[in-house]
């Protein structure tokens, strides 16, 4: 039998890279008897994806860096790459550099050309926005069939075109609450159990609004000097955060760790999450902490789809920052029961449903096809 080859587009194959885990969470239990895959990339992948994609024998591919100077040479990979093989299915992730491929994809004859939008926004930088406002609209023309990970994501890129609803799918067992974890977290931070500890796991970019988050905190440890915060990700702020937290003398209070195999442990050992973006689809770090009804606090740039247990509060980022201190002290002070089992409101994002979902998605559109 012939395997249908598929062809994911993403930015990167990254620990604490949302569309990542999305990506590789359901890659993971395709059935790679009648699956062949490949990942174009012009990013880092982490040695955990590297291995996991050579033992299932397909390719991690790297792409041209993606500038307006290098699209002629974007161009040019996207032939050769379509010269060396034919996918049955493209289903890139991005808007923007994405571009040459999907076209030359649809030159090519590839019949099921998948755009997905994982954001409610293109870029946090004006520039760029300008530039994906000429790009996304190729985009759009060249894929012809269109998946969103939230109905706010798929709404503001598709518009009044039909889209399928796939769903930020996690393997739910692991980010149930695990006093164990919590225990061996925290004595490697070296905080004891009697001490509030905000968490937030995610890229050190602009979208994800880091630095606002070390200022809350900071405002957060006048009034209460045993909270800390822990910062689990990487990303082009990374030496800026450092640098910021060390000019501030938060050093005693701020643990930053790079991304971790294991970061499913950390949300045991974390009493909130603090996620105020600037944009999102619908994050999977969000989804993550729901299994284990850990309180979070969100920007209202956030949807409120996710809110399925009433365990998410949201704050505008044009407050003034005591409404975001205020409300994360109330939360680290309320009293929460944690879950060591799956709440069946939470079904939708368990990837044990998801992927077999996802999987029989693809077959279907194939048969379609054919």
């Amino acid at each position: 039998m012939m395997k249908i080859k598929i062809l994911h587009i993403l930015t990167e194959l990254q620990l604490t890279n949302g569309v990542t885990s999305y990506v590789m969470n359901h890659y993971e239990r395709l059935n790679h008897e009648e699956f062949e895959v490949d990942f174009l990339i012009v990013g880092k992948a982490d040695q955990k994806y590297i291995e996991m994609i050579e033992k299932n024998q397909d390719r991690i591919i790297y792409g041209i860096e993606p500038k307006v100077k290098n699209y002629k040479l974007m161009k040019n990979h996207a032939k050769k790459l379509f010269d060396e093989k034919i996918y049955d299915i493209i289903h890139s992730h991005v808007f923007n550099w994405s571009v040459p491929y999907l076209k030359e994809a649809k030159k090519r004859g590839i019949k099921i050309r998948i755009l997905h939008a994982h954001a409610t926004q293109s870029s946090p930088s004006l520039i760029k926005r300008i530039r994906n406002g000429l790009l996304i609209p190729k985009a759009l023309s060249f894929a012809n069939q269109y998946w969103s990970c939230s109905k706010v994501a798929g709404d503001f890129f598709f518009k009044d075109k039909p889209y399928y609803l796939s769903h930020n799918a996690i393997n739910a067992e692991k980010f149930l609450f695990n006093e164990e974890n919590r225990s061996d977290i925290r004595q490697l931070l070296n905080i004891g159990n009697d001490k509030k500890v905000i968490g937030f796991f995610g890229r050190f970019d602009d979208q994800k609004n880091p630095l606002f988050i070390l200022k809350v905190f900071q405002e957060i440890v006048k009034k209460d000097s045993n909270i800390y915060l822990l910062m689990v990700g990487s990303g082009k702020r990374e030496a800026e955060i450092l640098k910021w937290i060390d000019k501030e003398n938060l050093k005693r209070n701020v643990i930053v760790f790079s991304p971790r195999r294991d970061i499913y442990k950390f949300y045991s050992a974390i009493d909130l999450l603090f996620l105020p973006s600037l944009y999102e689809g619908l994050p999977v770090v969000g989804v993550e902490a729901l299994f284990s009804n850990l309180p979070q606090l969100y920007s209202t740039y956030i949807t409120q789809e996710i809110n399925l247990l009433k365990s998410i509060s949201y704050v505008d980022l044009s407050l003034p920052i005591d409404n975001w201190v205020n409300k994360a002290i109330e939360l680290l002070n309320k009293d929460v029961i944690r879950f060591t089992k799956i709440d069946e409101r939470l079904s939708i994002y368990d990837i044990q449903n998801s992927a077999k979902i996802v999987e029989n998605k693809y077959k279907e559109l194939i048969k379609n096809e054919i």
